[in-house]
Order: C-alpha cells, then structure tokens, then sequence
C-alpha cells in the first residue's frame, strides 16, 4: 500500500467515525419523548436535553445529579397526577386520609389542598417515611396552607385534644398523661379520668385520694369545697362540637357548610382516579349516599345547618332523606 492509499484509508475511517457520532446524536434526539426523558432520568441530569449515546461526555453538567429539592420540583412539574401518587405513595396516603376525615369526622379542607399535586406543592415530601400529617393548632378543624406540618407520632400525641399536662408538686417538672400513665404502670385513660373526677396533681402524682391539707396551729382555717363540677353528657359535648365545627366553616368559606356530594366528588377527583368517570359510578355512589353517608351527616349536622341557604340541588338531597324539613321551612316562613 502506498502512502497515498495509507492517507486515504485513514481519510475514511475519520469520515466513519464522525459519520457514526453524528448518527448516534441524531437517534438520541429522535428517539420520542419517553425514551429521551427515561434515559435523561436514569443519567442524573437537571435537564431535559437529550444525550449522544457515547461512552464519555466533555459536558460536565451532564454528570451533575440532580439535588432533592431540584428533583421535587421537577416532579411537580413535570408527572402526572398518577405518576406523582405512585412515587410519593405515603405523601398520598396522607391526602386520602385528609379527605376522608372530611366527610367521616367533619373536618374542613381549604380549596388548595383538594388536587394531590396542589397539597404537595403547599406541604413538601416527607421529611421521614413514619412523618404524618398534623394540625399545628389541634382546635383550629382547617386543613390549610400554613396549618399543617409533617409530624412525628410523639409530636401528635403531644399536639392532640385530650393530652393533659401534670405538674409534680414537689419536683416542679411537668408530664403528659402518657407519660405519668407509664411511670405508675396504668392506662393514660386512668390518669385523664382522675382528673376529670376532680383529682389533684398532687393527688394523681401519689395515686391516692383524700390526701389531708396541712393545718395551721394557732388558727382554725376553714376550708373550703371545691366547686362540684357540672359534668357534661357525651351526646351534649358532640352537639356542642359539631355546632363549633359548623360556625367555623360557615365563617371560614362564607357559604352554608354541607357534605361533599357524589356529583362535586366526582368533578374534583376524576382527573386523579379514572375509575370514578362515568354514569355508573356516580348512579352507585348516589345510592350509597342516599343510604348511608348523607343520613349519618344530617344527623350529626343538620340540626346546626340553616336549610334555606343551602343550594338547591344541596336541599333536594336533604328532602330525599328528611322530607319533614320542607314543612318546617314552609312553617317558618309562614311565621
């Protein structure tokens, strides 16, 4: 072979190889959108630009990984609502969870907390995979931007209603009712009821009743009984707390508060469940709130809800499952 013949060999095998990178770069940008943006994932990369499948890369930013919060926003940006619910599965457990205690407990959730990809805009991925979600003001029954956090369960148990703090009279230190519950070996249930049964801390702390009042030497003190305590029925402290609840939505939303029905159901969740599209779930689920969660509701709340200023497909609800409020309300007006 002559040098001219060498020259042109090595002309060619450089045109080969350029040819081949080029082709590689042009099947990489080819290739459609799922499989740039699969490959683009599995590189690690912040952006969507599509990689020459070759063996090294002069681009460094390419090598970068992508932080957790880069990640987050991408997610937000760029799944669907089903993609984002199966990779933040326990963030949307939570979400189903938060809804549910809506219509079964009477807790209110705001507007932008409806969608999944919303609620986690406002409150971010867990911190922790055994993180729940928790009301940072355990009387305040919104679930609402700024109102919520990702909580520990000992963070809820101390955040929760009935948790009672005990002071020990000697040492000064102070104790939940889990807590002194634990060091004297009974239920929390026991310590709550003692107090509730007009105990003192000092008498909780002894686990005794009637501890005597020291008495003064040079003078007779007469003492005083404790106020007997008027102690309220659990059907009277329910109706008061559902009323609460009722006020503080109405306040809230400025509208007359009323469970979700299957039709606004449907209209907020189908884009995020598929399954509930179409006439025959909402026939099924209409009969199940007929017969079930709108009796349990009414019973619970109506007595707190003004029937008037309820819409109108709200009030033929009502009069499907109580037709005696039509004759109240007529009876009112004619008064």
């Amino acid at each position: 072979m002559t040098l001219s013949d060498q020259g042109h060999s090595s002309s060619n095998a450089a045109t080969e190889k350029t040819k081949f990178y080029l082709d590689a770069q042009h099947l990489s940008k080819g290739a459609g959108a799922a499989q740039t943006s699969t490959f683009s994932e599995a590189a690690g990369m912040a952006c969507g630009d599509a990689v020459a499948v070759i063996s090294k890369s002069d681009d460094a930013c390419c090598s970068e990984k992508k932080t957790a919060t880069d990640q987050f926003r991408y997610d937000l940006e760029a799944l669907t609502a089903m993609q984002l619910r199966s990779k933040y599965r326990g963030e949307a457990n939570s979400h189903r969870n938060m809804l549910s205690r809506e219509k079964v407990k009477g807790a209110f959730v705001h507007e932008s907390f409806r969608s999944f990809s919303d609620f986690l805009h406002h409150v971010g991925p867990k911190p922790t995979k055994s993180a729940t979600l928790d009301r940072i003001d355990n009387t305040d029954p919104e679930y609402a931007p700024g109102k919520v956090r990702w909580a520990d369960k000992q963070t809820q148990n101390r955040n929760k209603g009935d948790s009672l703090v005990f002071t020990c009279p000697t040492s000064g230190r102070s104790y939940t009712a889990g807590q002194l519950a634990k060091k004297q070996g009974v239920t929390a249930a026991a310590i709550r009821s003692r107090r509730s049964r007009g105990w003192t801390d000092a008498e909780i702390f002894a686990g005794q009743r009637g501890l005597k009042v020291p008495q003064q030497t040079s003078e007779p003190t007469t003492i005083t009984p404790p106020a007997r305590r008027v102690e309220k029925s659990t059907r009277q402290i329910l109706f008061e707390r559902n009323r609460a609840l009722i006020e503080h939505s109405r306040r809230e939303h400025g509208v007359e508060p009323f469970i979700a029905t299957p039709k606004e159901t449907q209209e907020n969740f189908q884009d995020d469940f598929p399954y509930i599209r179409g006439e025959e779930w909402l026939q099924r689920m209409e009969e199940a709130f007929e017969k079930r969660k709108l009796p349990q509701y009414w019973k619970e709340y109506g007595p707190h809800i003004n029937f008037a200023a309820l819409r109108p497909d709200q009030q033929a609800w009502v009069l499907r499952i109580d037709p005696a409020q039509g004759q109240k309300t007529e009876l009112a007006d004619h008064l």
